[in-house]
C-alpha cells in the first residue's frame, strides 16, 4: 500500500508543477507518462485509487466538457 501511496503522490507532485505552469491536468498525465516511459493505464490506475488524483482528473474533464457537471452541495 505504502507503494502505490508513494507513486500517486509523485505523480500528484509532478502533476501539480505542470498545472501551474498552464497545462491541463488531463495533458500532464499524458506527458508525464511519456516522460517516464509509463503505459497511459497504468498512470489512469494510480488516478483511479487516489481520491485527490481521481477528484482533479474529474474537475478537469468537466471543465472540458468531456463528462457532465456533478452537482454538489453548497459547503
Amino acid at each position: 500500500m505504502e507503494l502505490e501511496d508513494s507513486k500517486s503522490e509523485q505523480l500528484l507532485i509532478a502533476i501539480t508543477e505542470l498545472m501551474e505552469s498552464g497545462v491541463s491536468f488531463l495533458d500532464a498525465c499524458i506527458h508525464y507518462a511519456d516522460t517516464y516511459d509509463i503505459e497511459i493505464e497504468i498512470i489512469g490506475e494510480i488516478i483511479r485509487r487516489s481520491q485527490v488524483l481521481a477528484a482533479k482528473a474529474r474537475e478537469d474533464a468537466e471543465s472540458l466538457r468531456l463528462v457532465e457537471k456533478m452537482h454538489r452541495l453548497p459547503v
